[in-house]
């Protein structure tokens, strides 16, 4: 190099040593452009791979979405989807509608997936594929929803669960704010021609229609509401506090109120209307050994009893259940009968020994789990199809026509007082006559042949009481201490659901003050109420820890707190997220995603399931 320089110099040359320069330069420059070449290769794949990333879960929630929206249009749309999905088959799903054509429940492969769409219509470059669990629909009243997003190379998975606004999302809800006059004894309006106050006077529901003789009960200064609150029609507030949420489809009203101002969580706000089924009489069908609707969940068939049952829950799993007129505590249908009548039916251990349900002892059994004990009235005689295996028959049975007293099979030669389960109370202090029209006592609620249950104890497992007449809280029910999520109790009457507050023979209650009930309450056709609320002096505090659910609204203690019960109503918030078993919902519903979270991706790129 020296050499060269030197013989450049010597013929005084300076051309070749800028040569020299410019190449060293352009080498640097070269290095420095792979580099940023490099650098900006890697920057736009990192870039990439984001944006799958988010795609995907776009993709994902999509799929949810969309199902969600199918369920809103269809709420029977629950019945389909793939079984051999390996989300659906691991937890033993079944779809009696199948795929229906969507698409989305490919699970295969080849089975494409379904596209995104972006603002434009055009395919957003995300696509989805989804499958379902409806194991615990009937028992839970959730779905879970399994949705995988896929963006080019990328694939991520959620898992929903999706239910039902339903009657247990609500601490308290009513269809009519008014009492139901079929248990009230309330007058005639005269001003709807004649009808019952049940009645609108017009085509269109006006509450507090004027000149109307019926009740409107108030939310009095004392009442604590702890969680939401909602009704199709009108609140009268006359003071009383609310933790939650207020809903009404006709605002709230103070008219009429000499109470303090009431206070709100938030600003109640209007909603639409959510409507109660007329009947739970379908309910029955979950007792039915011969339908698919029971036989092919993992729970099986229910409980079904006939006429007044007395049901007592013993913790540790068991509950003891007195039923002197029930024969068969499973029932089937024959093909062959028109209208498909129930004709046979059978007794199996599960639901309890017949001869011990006849006996004041009762059966003890385990807790139906997940599962519906259904109460129901004698059946009426058939003129055709044959004859109900729980029709009362003179060839079996015997009934005394003097007494209100039922005799079991001659093997036991049995008799049990009043109503066959110990109602109304014979003793010292004798039940008023529950005929003499005592308060807003009803006419001959105890009758011998009623669908009525009578219930009271500690619950442990996830089980609904169904009375097809009307079903009375006799004691505390209670949680115990500890308890799984999972376990909510469902009480319904369908007629009434009645805080039994039995009066003597001078209309002056005599039962221990307060009463607990930790459950989802509902009475589809009629009311929850306290009996004989306006007699005697207070009852102290009613606690309800669940929901409760009414067609009319049902008194509880009179505004002053001179008679019946205070309420302390707080929401269970396992009902956020479990329905009781077999709980009925609105005729018309929306489904919500209650959680999602991710969970391990199910499927590749491909549209292989990840094993």
């Amino acid at each position: 190099m020296i050499r060269i320089l030197h013989t450049l110099r010597a013929r005084d040359d300076e051309r070749g040593v800028a040569l020299v320069a410019v190449v060293g330069v352009g080498m640097v420059v070269m290095m420095l452009v792979a580099t940023l070449v490099a650098v900006s290769s890697s920057g736009a794949r990192l870039t990439t791979n984001d944006r799958d990333w988010a795609r995907a879960a776009a993709a994902a929630y999509a799929g949810i979405a969309d199902y969600q929206a199918r369920l809103n249009a269809d709420n029977s749309y629950g019945t389909h989807g793939e079984e051999a999905a390996p989300f659906s088959r691991d937890s033993g799903s079944k779809f009696s509608d199948g795929p229906g054509g969507n698409p989305a429940f490919g699970y295969r492969p080849e089975d494409r997936w379904v596209n995104v769409p972006g603002r434009d219509g055009t395919p957003s470059g995300g696509s989805y594929r989804y499958a379902v669990d409806n194991s615990k629909l009937t028992s839970q009243g959730a779905i879970r929803v399994q949705s995988t997003g896929r963006a080019g190379s990328t694939t991520r998975t959620f898992i929903a669960n999706v239910r039902p606004d339903g009657f247990s999302n609500y601490l308290y809800f009513t269809n009519y704010e008014s009492q139901d006059p079929s248990v009230s004894n309330e007058t005639v309006n005269s001003t709807c021609g004649g009808q019952q106050c049940k009645v609108p006077c017009t085509s269109e529901y006006r509450p507090f229609a004027v000149g109307t003789t019926c009740q409107y009960i108030q939310f009095a200064a004392r009442d604590l509401l702890e969680g939401p609150v909602r009704s199709n029609d009108q609140f009268r507030i006359c003071g009383a506090t609310f933790q939650g949420t207020v809903q009404s489809v006709y605002g709230w009203t103070k008219a009429g109120c000499t109470g303090t101002t009431p206070t709100f969580a938030s600003n109640p706000t209007t909603s639409s209307t959510l409507t109660p089924p007329a009947t739970i009489a379908d309910l029955r069908d979950y007792t039915r050994e011969d339908l698919r609707s029971t036989t092919d969940t993992p729970e099986g068939p229910g409980c079904l009893y006939t006429g007044p049952t007395k049901i007592t829950f013993l913790g540790g799993g068991k509950v003891n259940i007195v039923s002197p007129m029930t024969v068969k505590t499973w029932v089937k249908g024959a093909a062959e009968q028109a209208g498909g009548f129930l004709t046979g039916g059978s007794q199996p251990a599960r639901c309890g020994d017949v001869e011990q349900l006849h006996t004041p002892a009762g059966a003890t059994i385990d807790i139906p789990k997940n599962n519906l004990i259904y109460v129901q009235n004698e059946p009426a005689v058939r003129s055709r199809g044959g004859q109900d295996p729980n029709l009362w028959s003179s060839s079996e049975y015997k009934r005394e026509a003097t007494a209100c007293d039922v005799t079991t099979r001659a093997s036991t030669a049995t008799t049990l007082p009043s109503n066959g389960v110990g109602f109304p109370e014979v003793g010292s202090t004798n039940e008023a006559d529950p005929t003499a029209g005592l308060g807003n006592t009803v006419t001959d609620p105890y009758g011998c042949d009623n669908g009525d249950v009578f219930v009271r104890g500690t619950v442990d497992k996830a089980v609904t009481v169904a009375a097809e007449n009307y079903l009375y809280v006799t004691g505390d029910i209670t949680y115990p201490a500890t308890r799984s999520a999972s376990t909510v109790l469902g009480l319904i009457g369908q007629r009434a659901v009645w805080v039994w507050n039995p009066v003597n023979q001078a209309k002056q209650p005599y039962k221990p003050a307060n009463r607990r009930i930790d459950a989802a309450i509902l009475a589809n056709d009629g009311t929850f109420a306290v009996q004989n609320y306006t007699l005697g002096s207070s009852r102290g505090t009613l606690t309800v820890n669940g929901s409760i659910a009414q067609n009319f609204r049902g008194a509880v203690g009179t505004g002053s707190g001179a008679s019946g019960y205070f309420k302390d109503y707080a929401y269970d918030p396992s009902l956020a997220t479990y329905t009781p078993p077999k709980f009925p919902q609105p005729t018309i519903t929306t489904y919500r995603v209650a959680t999602q979270l991710e969970s391990r991706t199910a499927y590749t790129a491909s549209g292989a399931a990840v094993p």
